[in-house]
């Protein structure tokens, strides 16, 4: 069966008509989620300039009233990382951190230290690019039941680590490619050790405020303005709502430094656009050094924080999805566009990921 999304992207692939890189049409992207059920509502931006964002929009942010706006926000997951990359890669290069050191340098006091697997091994690097091997607590069945009517009460990193600290590891530490949302609570505890400040802090301190993104706040408490409702499908039937009115069905503050963002597609574009261009390019280097090989023929990679695509003649594609309590997110910035793109929505089904990629995909086309 086709994908009524895809053929929508293919009609308007063919009916871009990019002159003197004008911008297409997004509308279709949005509408054609929307019309095919599979979210209740979706937002895109595409991003060349900062100070002009593209926008589309369709659907209603709650299931059955306001509808979705360029300054609705949704929950960004995994798209999280990329901003504790980031400030990592700024400690880096401050000197305050030393991304091949062990990560007992920071965390040997921690009270689930000694039962965490290879844990003398483990370098902060190999945390942020996914070759720890440190079994993702998302998976874990303790955390899973934890979590059940937990309600307003959230989990500590320390908690949340203590889960799988004496888990088997996914394989021998810098030598393979295993995601895990753990990795990243560690990362945030050696910001917030190396610091002094909290997690929420440095993000605001770093990234929030110097590109301006007002949309965009880290996750903490259950009440949000502008927030769409996120939706999983029913055990029976329907979709099921995982907010109402601006306010989360429960506390979600545990994905953290792993994907605790609130944010729109301008300002993640924004961001994106920052990452792959001069304001943070100092950063992205330290970001796409050394980054841990996933498909070498198609020069797939995991950097810190952030999928790499590299392209002949020092082209490169970065991204990350994200995919967390009832919302899709991804977001791409791509050398042979010049462009940033990201697109949002309110419902576990929506394959953000591929509607963005082949998007971008037809931006190439169009302009190379």
């Amino acid at each position: 069966m086709i994908n009524p999304i895809f053929s929508a992207l293919t009609l308007l692939t063919a009916s871009l008509g990019l002159q003197d890189n004008s911008i297409p049409n997004l509308t279709p992207v949005v509408e054609t989620a929307v019309a095919d059920d599979a979210v209740p509502g979706a937002s895109i931006a595409l991003v060349q300039a900062v100070e002009n964002p593209h926008t589309a929009v369709a659907g209603v942010a709650e299931r059955n009233g306001s509808a979705v706006t360029p300054d609705t926000r949704f929950l960004a997951g995994s798209i999280g990382k990329t901003f504790a990359a980031t400030i990592a890669a700024q400690l880096t290069l401050e000197g305050q951190l030393e991304l091949d050191a062990p990560i007992s340098t920071w965390l040997a006091d921690r009270p689930w230290f000694a039962r965490l697997r290879n844990a003398d091994r483990i370098t902060l690097r190999q945390l942020l690019n996914h070759s720890a091997g440190i079994p993702d607590y998302l998976e874990s069945a303790g955390f899973y039941f934890a979590g059940l009517g937990r309600g307003e009460r959230g989990f500590t990193p320390d908690e949340i680590i203590n889960y799988v600290a004496g888990d088997t590891p996914s394989g021998e530490p810098g030598q393979h490619y295993a995601y895990s949302d753990t990795h990243y609570i560690l990362v945030g505890l050696i910001l917030e050790g190396v610091t002094g400040e909290r997690y929420g802090d440095l993000v605001r301190e770093r990234i929030i405020g110097p590109l301006g993104l007002e949309n965009t706040q880290v996750l903490d408490g259950r009440d949000y303005q502008n927030l769409a409702s996120g939706h999983r499908r029913g055990l029976f039937h329907g979709l099921n709502p995982t907010a109402r009115d601006g306010r989360l069905s429960r506390n979600y503050d545990y994905e953290w430094a792993a994907g605790g963002i609130v944010s729109n597609p301008t300002d993640l574009a924004r961001f994106y656009l920052a990452l792959g261009g001069d304001q943070l390019a100092d950063e992205r280097a330290v970001m796409m050094a050394d980054a841990n090989p996933i498909n070498l023929e198609r020069q797939i990679y995991y950097g810190l924080g952030v999928f790499v695509t590299l392209y002949p003649d020092n082209a490169f594609r970065l991204f990350h999805g994200g995919d967390f309590a009832g919302y899709r997110s991804a977001v791409v910035y791509d050398t042979r566009t010049g462009c940033a793109i990201a697109v949002q929505g309110n419902g576990k089904g929506f394959e953000a990921p591929d509607v963005l990629l082949q998007l971008n995909a037809a931006l190439v086309d169009e302009r190379n």
